[in-house]
C-alpha cells in the first residue's frame, strides 16, 4: 500500500507539471522537453522525516530484551538527528509493543507498513515473531526489514537484513574453550522453539569437528515450571558441560539443577545471557561462559562512550543487553549510510547499497556481507566468583557463514 500511494503521488505531480507548462500566458506553448530536462537536473528534495518503525517486546517474557532494543534504537536516532539527520531529513522513530505475542506482532507490523508508512522496520526479539514480521513487512509489504537479534540464521530475501549474531559466529569461538576447560561431553538444553533447535543443528558438526560428543538433548517450554526432565538428563548423561539456549528463565533452570546436586564440575555456555540477565542470577552462574556482540566489559574504542550515552538517557542503573542492543544501534546507523549511498529511501535501492557497507560500531568494525548478514566482533565473557562478567577474549571479524545468495 505504501508503494502504491507513492507511485500515485508521483503520477499526480507529473500530470500537474504537464498541465502547468503546456500553455503560456499568451496562449502559446512552452518547450516541455526543456522543462523536463531542467526538472531532472534539479529534483525536489523531500523535507518530511524518514520514518523508522520498531517492533519490540516492551511487555511479556522478553521485556528485558525488547526494552534494550527500543532504547538503543532511540539512542541511535537521537545521535543521527543531532548531527543533521539523514540527507538533511530528521528521523522519526515509531515504536510498537508486541508483548511477546505473534498475533499482536503481525498486527503492529502491518500498522507500521500500511498506516504509518515507515521506510524500514527494525525488530523484534523472538524467532516466531521475526517470522511474522518477515512475512508481513518484507514479503507482503515489500518493505525493508532489519532483524537486530541473535537468531538461528537461514533467512534470505532481497529486503531482509540481519545485524544480530548468528550461531556459527558465537558457537565456533566459544565451544573449543569450554571443551578445553571442562571436557568433550556436552548436553544441549534449549527452549522448544526454532532458535535453539536450529542453533543446535549448527553446533553439532562443530562439536564433532573439535572432537566433542553430544551426550544428550533436552527441550522444555519457553517458560517451564518443572525441570525434572532436565535434572534427570544431566544426572544420567553426566556431561562435562551444558550448552544452553533457554533465555526467558535460565536462572530458574540453573537453580533446579544446583538444588538437585548435579552441577558439580559441570560447565555452562550460552549465547544469550547479557549483563541485565546476569544481574538476577549472580554468583550462582560462576564459571559460566557467554558469547555475544556486546557486554559492559567489552573491548572497543567506543564502548565507554556508548555506555555513558545510554545511562545518561535512560538512567545510571540501566544497562543494555548483549545481543539486540548493539544489533539495533548498528542497524540504524547502517540504514543511514545505505540511504545516503543510495540517495533515496527506495527499498530496493537502499538494500542494494547496504551490501558491503561498513560501520565503526562501539565494539569495532562491522560489515554487511552479500548474504545480508553482518560480519562483526563477538565478545566472550566468563562469570566471576563475585557474579559479574569478566572479559575473556574478543573474536574480531567473525564470518556469519550464511549461505544466502541474492
Amino acid at each position: 500500500m505504501r508503494k502504491l500511494k507513492a507511485r500515485v503521488g508521483l503520477l499526480a505531480i507529473v500530470a500537474l507539471g504537464f498541465g502547468l507548462v503546456s500553455c503560456s500566458s499568451d496562449g502559446g506553448t512552452t518547450d516541455n522537453a526543456a522543462v523536463t530536462e531542467e526538472t531532472a537536473a534539479a529534483p525536489a528534495m523531500s523535507t518530511e522525516p524518514i520514518k523508522i518503525g520498531v517492533v519490540a517486546d516492551l511487555t511479556g517474557p522478553f521485556t528485558l530484551y525488547g526494552t534494550s532494543l527500543a532504547r538503543s534504537a532511540e539512542l541511535a536516532v537521537d545521535e543521527i538527528n543531532a548531527a543533521g539527520g539523514i540527507m538533511g531529513r530528521q528521523v522519526e522513530l515509531i515504536v510498537e509493543d508486541i508483548a511477546t505475542d505473534v498475533a499482536i506482532t503481525t498486527d503492529k507490523a502491518r500498522k507500521l507498513v500500511e498506516s504509518d508508512m515507515v521506510d524500514v522496520v527494525i525488530g523484534p526479539i523472538g524467532s516466531d515473531a521475526s517470522d511474522a514480521v518477515f512475512k508481513t513487512v518484507t514479503q507482503d509489504g515489500k518493505t525493508l526489514m532489519i532483524y537486530p537479534e541473535t537468531y538461528e540464521g537461514g533467512k534470505c530475501d532481497a529486503l531482509f537484513f540481519s545485524t544480530g549474531a548468528v550461531p556459527a559466529q558465537q558457537i565456533r569461538p566459544m565451544l573449543p574453550i569450554l571443551q578445553k576447560e571442562y571436557g568433550p561431553k556436552v548436553l544441549l538444553f534449549g527452549a522448544d522453539y526454532v532458535w535453539p533447535r536450529r542453533s543446535f543443528e549448527v553446533a553439532k558438526p562443530i562439536i564433532k569437528e573439535i572432537g566433542g560428543e553430544v551426550v544428550g538433548e533436552v527441550y522444555l517450554p519457553l517458560v517451564a515450571d518443572d525441570f525434572t526432565e532436565l535434572v534427570k538428563a544431566v544426572r544420567t548423561a553426566k556431561p562435562d558441560y551444558i550448552f544452553t539456549l533457554y533465555p526467558a528463565i535460565w536462572g530458574a533452570a540453573l537453580k533446579a539443577l544446583t538444588d538437585a546436586g548435579v552441577m558439580k564440575g559441570v560447565g555452562v555456555g550460552t549465547t544469550f545471557l547479557g549483563d541485565p540477565d546476569l544481574a538476577g542470577i549472580g554468583a550462582a552462574a560462576a564459571g559460566q561462559y557467554t558469547a555475544l556482540p556486546f557486554f559492559t566489559s567489552a573491548k572497543g574504542d567506543g564502548v565507554a562512550a556508548f555506555l555513558s550515552a545510554y545511562s545518561a538517557k535512560f538512567g545510571a542503573d540501566q544497562i543494555p543487553s548483549g545481543g539486540e542492543s548493539m544489533g539495533a544501534y548498528n542497524a540504524i546507523n547502517l540504514y543511514k549510510l545505505a540511504v545516503e549511498a543510495a540517495g533515496s529511501t527506495d527499498d530496493a535501492a537502499v538494500a542494494k547499497a547496504m551490501v558491503g557497507l561498513s560501520f565503526m560500531s562501539p565494539t569495532g568494525k562491522v560489515t554487511m556481507e552479500a548474504s545480508h548478514h553482518l560480519r562483526q566482533t563477538i565478545q566472550l565473557v566468563r562469570v566471576s566468583d563475585k557474579g559479574v562478567y569478566e572479559h575473556v577474549q574478543s573474536f574480531t571479524d567473525q564470518d556469519p557463514e550464511e549461505g544466502c545468495s541474492l
